[in-house]
């Protein structure tokens, strides 16, 4: 197996498209081809088929992918920390959203960390409009956010997917799936560090107007407050814990997802530790998505990657 066979693979099944992968990998579209069909070949098994919508996993792709990921991920960081020959000036400093400084940020921090010492990275955590007017003003190095903030190198790291939580003896509990007209009718706990944008954008389009019943800023107090029945929420993917004994995890429908991105100053995205930065938050990311996908069942789609590979590659 060599490692272009399985670079091209993992750029086609993150962007959907032979076309996409081959842009991504600065390579002609028939050599992404060549180089999947001779991976498939090689492992005597299909990994993509071709659809009217783009290019699907088959389930052995499905399978191979998280490994292959974490091929191209270590290679990544090889290459990262071999260039990386800049004097250490300081921590480096980043800014996330609450989605991600919760369950995300805290396995980063321990994986950049060298052994035997403390991670290197002065964290703070905040909104969206606060994140970007700090990038803007360069208070801090890297930014992870919902919106793409003008004048900065901005690169996709995560798609989220919504989903509805009841607590376990709610009369909804028992359904795999709820409409959102089915949502808006009920009292509502909303996360007051979650942009509107996404969550009660998609509820007023269901002819009605939320009954927002709580807004609170901390995540466990929304989970124990639905738990107790005390009423429903909306949240993310990413910061859904692995248990969740008192609460039920209903698909929404439609389907609504969101994109999470990591940003940064454009005289920054060569600093060897933002680049570091961005290839382990790709990697514990696609870790973290694939992890919930056992929890009740669910499904999500991890985008990751850059177009024109300043960032992540």
């Amino acid at each position: 197996m060599k490692l272009s066979q399985c670079s091209a693979f993992v750029a086609v099944a993150e962007t959907e498209s032979f076309t996409r992968a081959g842009l991504r990998l600065g390579i002609s579209q028939s050599a992404v081809s060549h180089a999947v069909a001779a991976l498939e070949k090689e492992l005597g098994v299909p990994l993509l088929r071709r659809e009217r919508g783009g290019v699907l996993l088959t389930p052995e792709g499905r399978r191979a992918l998280q490994h292959a990921q974490a091929v191209i991920h270590h290679v990544e960081l090889v290459a990262v920390r071999a260039r990386d020959a800049r004097v250490d000036d300081g921590p480096l400093r980043v800014a996330a959203v609450p989605t991600f400084a919760s369950q995300l940020l805290p396995r980063l921090m321990a994986e950049l960390a060298a052994p035997g010492r403390e991670p290197d990275i002065i964290v703070r955590e905040a909104d969206d409009k606060q994140i970007c007017r700090w990038l803007r003003a360069g208070a801090v190095d890297v930014g992870v956010t919902y919106s793409t903030p003008p004048g900065v190198v901005t690169a996709p790291l995560v798609r989220e997917t919504l989903y509805a939580l009841v607590a376990r003896d709610h009369p909804l509990a028992d359904a795999r799936a709820v409409s959102y007209e089915q949502v808006v009718r009920l009292p509502l706990i909303i996360p007051s560090w979650d942009p509107e944008t996404a969550v009660l954008r998609a509820l007023r389009e269901a002819d009605g107007e939320p009954v927002i019943s709580h807004h609170i800023r901390d995540l466990n107090t929304v989970l124990c407050m639905v738990g107790e029945g005390l009423g429903a929420t909306i949240l993310p993917d990413t910061v859904l814990p692995t248990v969740l004994p008192d609460l039920r995890v209903l698909r929404l429908i439609p389907r609504r997802s969101r994109q999470l991105s990591i940003s940064t100053q454009p005289a920054e995205y060569d600093d060897g530790r933002v680049r570091a930065f961005a290839a382990a938050a790709r990697e514990i990311a696609g870790r973290r998505i694939n992890e919930l996908r056992t929890l009740a069942g669910l499904q999500s789609d991890v985008v990751v990657g850059m177009a024109d590979g300043r960032l992540l590659s």
